[in-house]
């Protein structure tokens, strides 16, 4: 019975052991599991479930609520927000500013003198804008300049847009050219073409849906700062003077000015002389008279526009590596716009904005980046990379 009793009590014991052992194990395994770091698929997964459309629509509206052209005290506000964002996550930020040579208008008319006598001024600013605080339409980087001469519809402005203009007799020389974008040219490029020809100044339209809205642009050749070609505009840096010749080559030799489809359309319907090639007239998405001209009617075309030092500011946040932190991945956007810049380009502004939350999210929960990863928002694109060329 003793012997019994002995074998008994071992068991229990033996088998309470046991219990013990595995629910020891058990939770040990299980908070194993809980403390072990977070897998790639994990920060991956969380940072696309952390986008929202709310976040995307704030940064866009704040960046949005005012035109905001480079080198204007508005464009300086969107840079301290994107400063105050990136800060407000605790990412390491700064600002870099340079001076560079600008662009803005001063004047412009085009007024159309018809043979009957009549004379009719064209609406320069989009419909709904003229108080609003948009600069109005202007090529940047444009000389200033006069002319009155017989429109002349050019095509896209290429090489071979004149050779089919010369097969029909058209003489483009002291003509003011009317060039629709496209072709593969840049604005420079058309401006310049047609200079190399003749003629006296070029007007500029778009073809797109809205009829009366008006693609504002740049005219200079090459990137970046025209006073400091080849190294970035930094303070007290060199600067060559305006009047270089290695500044002045950059721009064009002849005035010209961006007009809207609708403007386009009045004067390409009054033309006379020659017939359009018949691809040009297929393709042409405004009503026409269908002919080239020169005329009959006059242009009577004048811009003034300044050049002048205006400060951009580039914005940074850096996030640092954990394995190469001397290898840089760049994301980046420009924030400067012609007018308002909701698409073009602060709905890149907002994702990237956006982006910034939702690393400072992962960097919370304990990631890093491998290597250093640098949100970049830039100034002055619109005038020809400016930004970040310096």
């Amino acid at each position: 019975m003793l012997h019994l009793c002995s074998n008994l009590h071992f068991s229990i014991k033996t088998w309470s052991f046991l219990f013990i052992f595995f629910i020891l194990a058990f939770f040990t395994t299980l908070n194993y599991h809980h403390n072990s770091p977070p897998t790639s698929l994990f920060y991956f997964n969380t940072f696309i479930s952390s986008a929202t459309n709310y976040t995307l629509a704030t940064y866009l509206r704040h960046l949005t609520l005012h035109p905001h052209l480079a080198g204007t005290t508005p464009s300086l506000h969107t840079a301290l927000y994107v400063k105050s964002h990136f800060q407000s996550l605790n990412l390491q930020t700064h600002v870099t500013n340079y001076t560079v040579l600008l662009s803005y208008p001063l004047f412009s008319s085009v007024i159309l003198h018809f043979p009957n006598g009549s004379v009719l001024s064209l609406a320069l600013d989009e419909p709904g804008f003229s108080s609003s605080g948009v600069v109005k339409p202007y090529h940047a980087y444009s000389p200033s300049g006069s002319a009155y001469g017989k429109p002349c519809f050019l095509n896209y402005g290429r090489k071979k847009d004149y050779i089919a203009l010369g097969a029909n007799g058209v003489k483009v020389k002291g003509c003011v050219g009317i060039v629709r974008r496209g072709g593969g040219l840049s604005r420079n490029e058309m401006v310049e073409k047609a200079a190399a020809r003749g003629v006296e100044a070029v007007l500029m339209f778009t073809e797109g849906e809205f009829e009366g809205g008006v693609e504002r642009g740049t005219v200079m050749s090459g990137l970046g700062d025209p006073l400091s070609p080849g190294w970035g505009g930094v303070e007290n840096g060199e600067k060559l003077r305006i009047d270089d010749p290695l500044v002045m080559q950059r721009f064009p030799s002849i005035h010209s000015l961006p007009i809207s489809m609708k403007s386009a359309e009045i004067i390409l319907k009054s033309l006379e002389g020659p017939e359009m090639p018949y691809e040009w007239r297929k393709s042409l998405r405004c009503s026409t008279s269908g002919r080239l001209g020169p005329g009959p009617i006059m242009i009577n075309f004048t811009y003034q526009g300044e050049k002048k030092m205006a400060t951009v500011h580039n914005v940074f946040a850096v996030i640092r590596g954990s394995q190469e932190p001397d290898r840089f991945v760049l994301l980046g956007n420009h924030r400067d716009a012609w007018t308002y810049g909701a698409v073009d380009p602060n709905s890149g502004t907002a994702a990237l904005l956006d982006i910034a939350r939702r690393y400072a999210l992962l960097m919370r929960l304990g990631w890093n980046p491998r290597r250093t990863i640098i949100l970049c928002s830039w100034d002055a694109e619109e005038f020809g990379m400016v930004d970040w060329i310096n």
